[in-house]
């Protein structure tokens, strides 16, 4: 007899929509409050010192650091995937280093580590971020005591990269949170927390030259890691933001 004709191509169920993958949850408890933590800020945005070499934009895993006192002016913008100009009329749209040393002088949190981590995630090599860039960066930052990791990405592959970081921090031991643009991008990439304000890619932390929205941002997300309870919440901060192109 002729063999019967088949209409499949693999035996048993297979999905023809692509399912992603969600990494495993990685869990550290914030036992501390917040006026007793020493906080950390990272963000794959780009941000370096004007001294320093700027990052590859086709695609870069290097990471620069900024000291936690570097004045704002002295800090700047190199990515190619994103409008940077709200960065470049300030740059604590993304990387808010002048509200966090405020939060310390307030006593709204203890200290500051000395040193924060800029990188460019775009176009970045996920196995570098993931395996070098990310322990390199965890290993420093808890050296320095730090107890919360925050931090803000760029576009939506600074997102996944940002996250491989974080995830790095929160296994060694720190209490992390990624401040999103994009928190779809983070959520899916495994981020142990995330907060939300509607802002344009390269303000997450705040509408440039807004102290009062910068800092809300801020304390709002610090707060809610005191709320969080287990890998993955993410709330909405009430804080919105048009860029006016």
């Amino acid at each position: 007899m002729p063999t019967a004709f088949k209409l499949t191509t693999a035996k048993g169920l297979k999905s023809e929509i692509y399912v992603p993958w969600t990494p495993k949850p990685v869990w550290t408890p914030l036992t501390k409050p917040l006026s007793e933590c020493k906080v950390a800020f990272i963000t794959s945005g780009g941000i370096h010192k004007k001294d320093q070499t700027p990052f590859n934009t086709a695609g870069d895993w290097s990471y620069r650091e900024i000291p936690s006192d570097t004045p704002s002016d002295q800090l700047m913008v190199t990515h190619g995937g994103f409008d940077n100009s709200d960065i470049n009329k300030d740059v604590n749209a993304m990387l808010p280093i002048d509200r966090l040393r405020e939060l310390v002088k307030e006593g709204f949190i203890g200290s500051l580590v000395p040193t924060f981590f800029g990188f460019m995630g775009g176009g970045g090599n996920v196995d570098k971020f993931e395996h070098v860039t990310g322990p390199e960066i965890a290993r420093k930052l808890k050296a320095e005591g730090a107890d919360i990791v925050l931090a803000t990405g760029g576009c939506g592959t600074c997102h996944r990269s940002c996250t491989l970081v974080l995830r790095c921090c929160e296994e060694a031991g720190m209490s992390t949170c990624i401040i999103a643009a994009l928190p779809p991008i983070a959520r899916q990439q495994g981020a142990p927390r995330i907060t939300a304000p509607l802002v344009p890619i390269g303000s997450n932390a705040g509408e440039p030259n807004n102290p009062t929205m910068q800092m809300g941002i801020l304390k709002d997300t610090l707060n809610a890691m005191e709320e969080f309870d287990h890998f993955g919440q993410m709330k909405a901060l009430p804080y919105e933001y048009r860029h006016n192109v």
